[in-house]
């Protein structure tokens, strides 16, 4: 009861303020977004206001983390749906944001799995894990509290909010020794912190600190090449992605597309007529495309410019999309804390290996985006639905991310498997029905034709290189029933 309470109080705290940013209060619950003024009058005032929501949602989440309150898989899916909250608030990019979420689903998933002989662990088979910690001879544990310690300290490592994770694994822990056996629980919390340790031993090697000192992306003149893109000609966005290490990948060019888009300014070459198609169906979108093209569009940073007025829009990161959408079918199929755990962690190694495997292709390729091509032959005033994001254009990250979650999801939750999306009612969209995962990935694939920003013809060959991964993923650590 103080717990609805509590969070009643804070969300109407955050309606005080007038319009235009979005931003999300964080109890790992669902709370919808709130518009923010960015008037400057106001935005002196909006720290306070969001501490003290935080503070009462801290309450609330104290007073509804009672283990016996809420059942084990909740737990998990309320532990996810925060990490994709802090990935968004944290304004980490949808590329980065893969490794935040793939660390903390292992570490759950290597715990969690010794209450399901059914599931073998992913040491040995996911590149550089070599071995995980087991249960201690002699001691009991509870795989789901160890499970979620687990998961709470490595996406702690992961966050810049490390305060949101630490404080609800003090309150979780709180609640165990008062409801459980304190010798049972204080056993899992140590063998849950042992693996923690172990996973996040595993992601100081995985080359991503290594990469964020490496050299500035340098543009090419050549004919074809990748150039940033309005409105905000940003910097472009993980050039070296391809040196992170994979999950299941041998290399990042494992699946690299046989079949190429390579510029042509030729009316014949399939590269133009590709262009010109483009541009006639964003010249010609009808309302549903409109939708689906907003729908899906998944960019967690929207720059929006209004004279000297600059501010961002907030939302879910393709990567985040996906994981809800199977956290989504866990929930309506009432998918047990172990095959959900398996599910979280299969997605999210998709989801990674997916963005190693496009981040390779982009920038070899350095293709050109739609905008700067139209602009310069075809028509200087035309602008895309949705923002071009900075990056190059071939192959399109949201339809290799999409099929690759898709072929993992459609493998362990089942084919034409019908569902309502409705993840993105909460950023203002209509709630969307799909005849399948695939079905779906379909439809994100060609959401970024819509708007504007990739090719029909990159679209159609990112969806190959998708699958292909996915069913890698499915290939290496997953054995059917």
């Amino acid at each position: 009861m103080y717990s609805q309470y509590a969070t009643t109080l804070a969300e109407t705290l955050l309606r005080i303020q007038g319009q235009f940013n979005y931003y999300r209060v964080q109890t790992g619950k669902k709370i919808k977004f709130e518009n923010i003024s960015t008037n400057t009058f106001h935005m002196h005032k909006l720290f306070l206001f969001r501490r003290i929501s935080f503070l009462i949602l801290l309450l609330a989440a104290v007073a509804s983390t009672d283990v016996k309150a809420q059942s084990k898989e909740q737990t998990l899916h309320n532990l996810n749906t925060m990490l994709v909250n802090t990935v968004m608030t944290d304004l980490f990019t949808p590329i980065v944001a893969s490794r935040v979420y793939v660390y903390p689903t292992i570490a759950y998933y290597e715990c969690i799995r010794y209450d399901d002989p059914a599931l073998v662990t992913l040491a040995g088979k996911l590149n550089g894990l070599n071995k995980v910690p087991v249960p201690p001879a002699g001691k009991k544990i509870d795989p789901f509290i160890a499970a979620c310690i687990s998961f709470s300290h490595v996406a702690q490592t992961l966050v810049g909010s490390e305060y949101k994770f630490s404080d609800w694994r003090k309150a979780f822990a709180d609640s165990l020794f008062l409801h459980s056996d304190s010798v049972v629980a204080q056993q899992s919390i140590a063998f849950g912190r042992s693996v923690a340790d172990s996973i996040i031993a595993w992601t100081k090697k995985d080359n991503y600190l290594k990469s964020r000192g490496m050299t500035r992306f340098t543009y090419s003149s050549a004919p074809g090449a990748w150039q940033p893109t309005p409105l905000d000609y940003a910097q472009a966005l993980e050039p070296y992605w391809n040196t992170i290490r994979p999950m299941t990948l041998r290399s990042a060019t494992q699946f690299a597309p046989k079949e190429k888009l390579l510029y042509s300014r030729s009316k014949d070459s399939k590269f133009f007529k590709t262009v010109m198609e483009t541009y006639t169906i964003a010249k010609n979108l009808d309302t549903v495309q409109k939708e689906i093209a907003l729908y899906w569009d998944d960019n967690p940073n929207v720059s929006v410019n209004i004279g000297h007025l600059n501010y961002f829009i907030h939302k879910v990161s393709p990567g985040g999309h996906w994981i809800l959408i199977g956290q989504q079918a866990c929930k309506q199929k009432n998918i047990p804390v172990t095959k959900a755990a398996q599910v979280y962690a299969l997605t999210s190694i998709a989801i990674f290996d997916a963005f190693i495997s496009c981040w390779d292709e982009k920038y070899r390729g350095n293709l050109i985006r739609p905008i700067t091509i139209i602009n310069r032959l075809i028509d200087k005033n035309w602008t895309p639905y949705i923002q071009t994001p900075p990056f190059p254009e071939f192959t399109s990250g949201h339809s290799v991310v999409s099929d690759a979650a898709a072929v993992v999801l459609t493998a362990l939750l089942g084919e034409n498997y019908e569902f309502t999306d409705e993840i993105e009612i909460q950023f203002g969209n209509k709630a969307r029905h799909f005849k399948s995962f695939l079905d779906a990935a379909y439809e994100s694939t060609w959401s970024r034709v819509y708007g504007g920003i990739h090719y029909p013809e990159t679209a159609r060959i990112s969806i190959v290189q998708g699958k292909e991964v996915g069913n890698h993923v499915l290939k290496t650590l997953y054995r059917r029933p």
